[in-house]
């Protein structure tokens, strides 16, 4: 979820004009506000499939997709696919007159697509940009279909698909929701700090069952597993004092989840509008606060394209009776890109109720690299 900040904010950086500012939480530069959007104020209620869709009166948004596969012969698999869509201008309510160019465009696209291969100790990554012009990238709502060239997610017929692929490996997905989506934060709504500009719409589809094929190395295998979709949207930013992030999802063995997003401050202490949401193997959901949530770094992975981020974690929520010890599949699951984050599978296992339970997840670390 949070990690689509930083990459927004790098787009816009990339994408800016000399108008363009520094982020007062000295992270990324960007174009300083929203002015003119729409921003994420009060709670909403969610409707879909059109929440499903763009929303091109917000500044920015998008399209998080993380799962865990596994063939046949036992291999496993973890892969990140994420869209997200950045407004250069408010459209206009009325058809704009024709442009001068056919290359203009009002919004940008950027895609990250990676696959962690783990019984071959591989992580791939890649990343794409295109502008909302000539169909080289776009989102549209009826029937959903997000792009950035031949990467796609979609839902033709109301039936999920996801399309993307890089040197070495090719995937195709079909996803199935087996929960209905979840609304983060108060009804939705998600403030990232005392200021009301900073905040945004969130809600996650917590548990997908995929099944599709992924071409590695040019051989087929059959993969089946489960996903996690996230989706965002807003006009905002982080507050000033923000140093980074930690974002956690579990998908664990009894039925439940778990998101919780641990905000950084400069001090190193965690943030108060830190938070996340329990889903409890009937269904039913839980809010959970900055104070609901213990994480305790075990271990630390240097990066040799330069960074120290954390490699380890034990992870308690007591009011659920629940603490995990989390653990990367792979040390180096680090998106090269722009700005660079790691973002990465993890295995789970603790208690919950003094029973054992085990599970499935992502991390995503943000605001740890550094020039080497």
């Amino acid at each position: 979820m949070m990690r689509a900040v930083a990459v927004v904010l790098g787009l816009l950086a990339a994408a800016a004009t000399a108008a363009d500012t520094v982020a007062p939480n000295g992270i990324l530069p960007f174009a300083a506000d929203g002015a003119g959007f729409e921003q994420a104020t009060s709670a909403r209620e969610f409707e879909y499939p059109g929440d499903h869709g763009p929303h091109p009166a917000f500044r920015h948004e998008w399209w998080y997709l993380t799962g865990h596969l596994a063939a046949a012969s036992g291999e496993r698999f973890g892969f990140e696919l994420t869209f997200f869509r950045v407004a250069l201008a408010r459209e206009p309510a009325t058809e704009p007159a024709p442009a001068a160019s056919r290359w203009r465009a009002q919004q940008i696209y950027i895609a990250h697509f990676a696959v962690t291969d783990i019984a071959r100790g591989r992580f791939r990554s890649a990343e794409r940009y295109a502008r909302g012009a000539l169909g080289l990238a776009g989102a549209e709502a009826s029937p959903l279909r997000v792009w950035v060239g031949d990467w796609s997610l979609g839902a033709p017929g109301g039936s999920w698909q996801l399309r993307a692929a890089e040197p070495g490996y090719d995937l195709t997905l079909a996803l199935r929701p087996e929960l209905p989506p979840v609304a983060n934060g108060d009804r939705g709504l998600s403030p990232k700090s005392a200021s009301p500009a900073d905040a945004s719409y969130y809600y996650s589809i917590p548990r997908l069952a995929v099944h599709g094929q992924l071409l590695r190395d040019g051989q087929s295998v059959s993969v089946n597993g489960h996903a996690w979709l996230d989706r965002e949207w807003g006009s905002g930013g982080l507050g000033a004092d923000a140093a980074g992030w930690d974002w956690f999802a579990f998908q664990l063995a009894d039925g439940s989840e778990l998101m919780f997003y641990s905000l950084r401050r400069r001090d190193g202490n965690q943030d108060v509008h830190s938070a996340g949401t329990w889903v409890a193997p009937d269904g039913r959901v839980r809010a959970l606060a900055s104070a609901d949530v213990q994480i305790k770094v075990q271990s630390f992975w240097t990066s040799p394209r330069g960074g120290h981020y954390p490699a380890s974690w034990k992870v308690s929520v007591p009011a659920l009776s629940l603490s995990v010890d989390v653990r990367p599949v792979l040390a180096d699951q680090e998106l090269d890109v722009r700005p660079r984050y790691w973002e990465g599978a993890v295995d789970i296992a603790g208690t919950r109720d003094t029973r054992a339970i085990s599970g499935e997840g992502y991390v995503e670390l943000v605001g740890y690299a550094h020039p080497p």
